[in-house]
């Protein structure tokens, strides 16, 4: 499908002085796609320069377009020596791509133009150097046309959507989901490839960023074939990470699920609640199979809100009649290689039974080997994944990921996600809201024939199926679930000291290790549920780091009592039960006999303590959750118009002596504090879909970053029905903060209803949230799926401030041009936020520092409501 794309280059602002004599600069502007370039006239003595240029055309197939950012950057003429960069501008052109069918709302009153048919890019764009920052703005409008294109063997993917969030978009119907998608992609880092032994840091910070924003790109197109070859249309739960492997080069890996997705109408958008959908027939070249094909059926299509199967309409009763689902036939199930789905929350019905976390590492030396390699590294770990889950009788593995550690050439490799039940039945029965909700933590394998020792109970809300002490879960909590109380977060650390060596010696030391850090995470995990008096976690992330000398295990999640499982045990009562049977402790010990040299290293001792407090207790006032929603909710609103607050906080320091794990928990104690401290004027309020992620950048430090989403709230329950807080199956309705808590706020902050504050949209500009939504308002239209990586590179860390001064400053100027982008495309709003990789390396006596950030999310045009409080 060829295209031309036009560019026109309108002015530029704020420009930093060039010119040191007369205090101006002598800007032009450098247009790029591929390998054809245009210029602009030189606007000379002004830091205001006024272009007004011609419209420069590109003509490309859609493939390169995908492939290929557009580049703008900035110069400054000079008439006797080399032009001068001032920065550049990256654009990325897949939102251009999109059909104009993505738009979810039919009103189109409110929307401009560009918003509708998503073939233009506007506005003001901040110009950004790798060694300054950013440098003044540059105008500019790009325009699309596309041409029609039957042909079968072109190599472009135009017009799949992807989405970052994890579940179902809102605004769209479910039709068919179609299974696992990933691609992977290998470069060689341009950190890495000095032609002259010489670093030129401007230059080779500019080579990797404009390599980075082509791999994304390549990534998405290639998955993007992959999606319209099974017959699908979008790819949600997408993820997108770059590994670093030093001199071997750069891999970027993107996986998702492809599923069919349609707009809904404007009263179903309205009243939408996500049911069971189809999932369609793909064939599959491997001989291991989930589940027997002869135990795939038809599913039944969901049933459609607003409307009866019989075409009368659904009348609304105090108590809401349970909707009969409507029979399409469809053909049988069948997810292909691997049942993996990438979502973690999920339409009440859909997930029959958890199984419980399954996962798979490996540890691999680095070489020169190509994508293959590392492409079957993977499958290996999801062949092992894939079965785990079979062994505990479930046919998918839901809120799967992947995670990788490199230190020189040593690399880890983790895959993760819920073994479970998916539903497959034709006869399948929809949840009711009398019903307990309890089957879903039934365990879907047989008592007698277990694949592990554990001890089993009889649910005690059905008193009929059978379930486990504990539930561990790597997805959000299930709709329907009745939970005791309110979430906390649930923190484990494990450190473990290993020899400095290289090769195959500092692989095999590796991976020796790994089993024990496991355990022992789980030991923890295990004390820290008794304490906090939960008996599951739900959204929890395991993961493992790899340093010079260290090795750094750590998990997190929520803690919840659910009701269906037996109580938690006291602390002490959890002691004298693991200190009781000798024989189970010896074989279990025998079990972890994995040959591993040392044996005496390998002995495991966890105190009450756990290495080191527990830190999922959070003041009163605040209440928190590492997923979308907060577990235990009762009926609370949000004052989301008007409170409403994205958080980053980056740690790093040098470990001297090396980091233990009491030492690691108190670190997270102290940055979750500082939150707390930061955040007090919002009180009450609750931090949903916290993420905590560890990295060892250098030899001896420690990096700990914390993102998450601050939401004031308040008890509006006679406002409830007036404000829409129900967003497509996630129930908005945070937990209300007990009396106690709310006598315990403080009082001297000014009311809420004393402050006079004008609509979010005039505050703030765009709203950058980790959430799939924007509380207090509602998604008319996805622009897109933006991904941009940056770079930032000072040799004069005293002079500004420090280290963390450079960091912070970095996070927000990429914030400022994440806005700007989202705003050029017609959005107002970036959601499913992710800051995947934050690389921070310094050199304390050189004055150096450079940092790496990848950040993505889905672009979105909201529409505010207001609720009077």
């Amino acid at each position: 499908m060829p295209g031309k794309l036009k560019v026109k280059i309108i002015a530029g602002r704020n420009l930093p002085v060039m010119d040191r004599s007369s205090d101006t600069t002598d800007a032009f502007v450098e247009i790029k796609l591929g390998t054809v370039t245009y210029k602009t006239d030189v606007c000379r003595k002004t830091l205001n320069p006024q272009w007004n240029s011609e419209w420069y055309k590109f003509e490309m197939e859609d493939a390169e377009l995908q492939d290929e950012p557009l580049q703008i950057r900035l110069m400054d003429y000079d008439t006797y020596s080399a032009n001068d960069a001032i920065g550049k501008v990256y654009l990325n052109l897949n939102p251009l791509l999109l059909p104009s069918s993505l738009v979810v709302s039919q009103d189109y009153s409110n929307l401009s133009n560009n918003q509708v048919k998503g073939l233009t890019i506007s506005g003001w764009l901040p110009v950004y150097d790798t060694m300054h920052g950013i440098r003044g703005e540059v105008n500019i409008v790009v325009k699309l046309d596309l041409f029609e294109d039957f042909n079968r063997f072109r190599q472009s993917s135009c017009g799949i959507q992807f989405f970052s969030s994890s579940m179902i978009p809102e605004g769209y119907e479910l039709k068919a989901i179609h299974g696992f998608v990933e691609e992977l992609v290998f470069a060689d880092d341009p950190e890495y490839q000095w032609i002259d032994k010489i670093r030129t840091p401007r230059s080779t910070n500019e080579a990797r960023q404009t390599l980075f924003f082509k791999l994304n790109g390549q990534v998405k197109r290639k998955i993007g074939l992959k999606v319209l070859d099974i017959g699908a249309n979008s790819v949600v739960g997408y993820k997108q990470c770059f590994d670093l492997e030093g001199e071997c080069g750069v891999v970027v890996r993107g996986l998702g699920t492809a599923v069919t997705l349609d707009p809904i109408t404007p009263l179903e958008f309205q009243d939408a609640k996500r049911e069971p959908s189809p999932l369609c027939r793909r064939s599959s070249d491997s001989d291991i199979s989930v589940v027997p094909r002869d135990l795939f059926y038809s599913w039944r299509d969901f049933w459609s809100p607003g409307h009866s199967p019989s075409g009368n309409s659904l009348v609304i009763t105090d108590k809401p009649s349970k909707p009969t689902p409507a029979v399409r036939p469809t053909e049988p199930l069948d997810m292909g290689e691997y049942p993996f789905l990438t979502l973690t929350k999920y339409p009440a019905g859909f997930i029959q039974h958890i199984g419980g976390v399954v996962s798979a590492r490996a540890v691999k030396l680095l070489g020169v080997d190509e994508a293959e390699t590392r492409d079957s590294w993977w499958t290996e770990l999801r062949l092992e994944v894939r079965s785990h889950a079979r062994a505990l009788a479930c046919n998918a593995v839901i809120a799967y990921s992947e995670h990788t550690t490199v230190w020189d050439d040593v690399c880890i490799l983790s895959a993760s996600g819920t073994a479970a039940v998916i539903s497959q039945n034709p006869n399948i029965k929809l949840v009711d809201e009398d019903e307990t909700g309890c089957s879903v933590y039934h365990i879907p394998y047989n008592e007698a024939s277990h694949p592990f020792r554990m001890k089993l109970s009889k649910c005690l809300q059905c008193k009929n199926g059978k379930v486990g002490e504990i539930l561990l879960s790597t997805a959000d909590l299930m709709d329907g679930s009745n939970v005791d109380g309110k979430g906390s977060l649930i923190q484990a650390s494990v450190t473990r000291v290993k020899r400095e060596c290289k090769g195959e010696m500092n692989a095999k030391e590796v991976s020796d290790a790994l089993p024990f850090i496991e355990y022992e995470l789980h030991t923890q995990l295990m004390h820290r549920i008794s304490s906090s008096g939960c008996n599951g976690i739900i959204g929890l992330k395991v993961e493992i780091c790899l340093g010079e000398r260290i090795l750094v295990g750590y998990a997190t999640g929520t803690g919840i009592r659910l009701s269906a499982l037996p109580p938690p045990l006291s602390p002490n009562e959890n002691n004298d039960l693991v200190g009781s049977d000798e024989d189970d402790i010896e074989e279990e010990l025998r079990e972890l006999d994995l040959n591993s040299g040392n044996k005496e290293t390998n002995i495991v001792e966890v105190g009450n303590d756990c290495g080191g407090g527990n830190v999922g207790v959070p003041p009163d006032g605040f209440l928190i959750s590492t997923t979308q929603g907060i577990p235990g909710a009762s009926a609370v609103g949000l004052l989301a118009v008007r409170n409403l607050q994205m958080f980053t906080q980056i740690w790093k320091a040098k470990m001297c002596p090396l980091p233990s794990s009491a030492s690691i928990s108190a670190q997270f104690h102290r940055l979750l504090q500082g939150v707390y401290f930061k955040l007090r004027g919002m009180t009450p309020c609750a931090l949903a879909n916290l993420r905590i992620k560890v990295d060892l950048p250098q030899p001896d430090d420690l990096q700990i970053s914390v993102v998450g989403m601050a939401v004031g709230l308040a008890e509006v329950e006679k406002h409830l029905n007036n404000c829409n807080s129900n967003y497509d199956g996630i129930e908005l309705k945070m937990s209300r903060v007990d009396e106690e808590s709310a006598r315990n706020t403080p009082t001297n902050r000014p009311s809420r209803k004393s402050i006079h504050t004008p609509p979010r949209e005039q505050r703030y500009g765009v709203d950058v949230s980790p959430l799939c939504y924007v509380p207090g308002a509602r998604i008319s239209n996805y622009l897109g799926n933006l991904n941009f990586f940056f770079i930032r590179e000072s040799s004069c860390i005293r002079e500004s401030g420090g280290l963390s001064s450079f960091v912070h400053g970095f996070v927000a100027e990429v914030l400022a041009i994440v806005r700007a982008h989202v705003t050029a495309i017609g959005g107002n709003a970036l959601i499913s936020y992710t800051m995947s990789e934050c690389y921070l390396m310094n050199n304390t006596h050189k004055n150096q520092a450079q940092c790496l950030i990848n950040v993505g999310g889905d672009a979105v045009f909201v529409k505010y409501t207001e609720c009077n409080v």
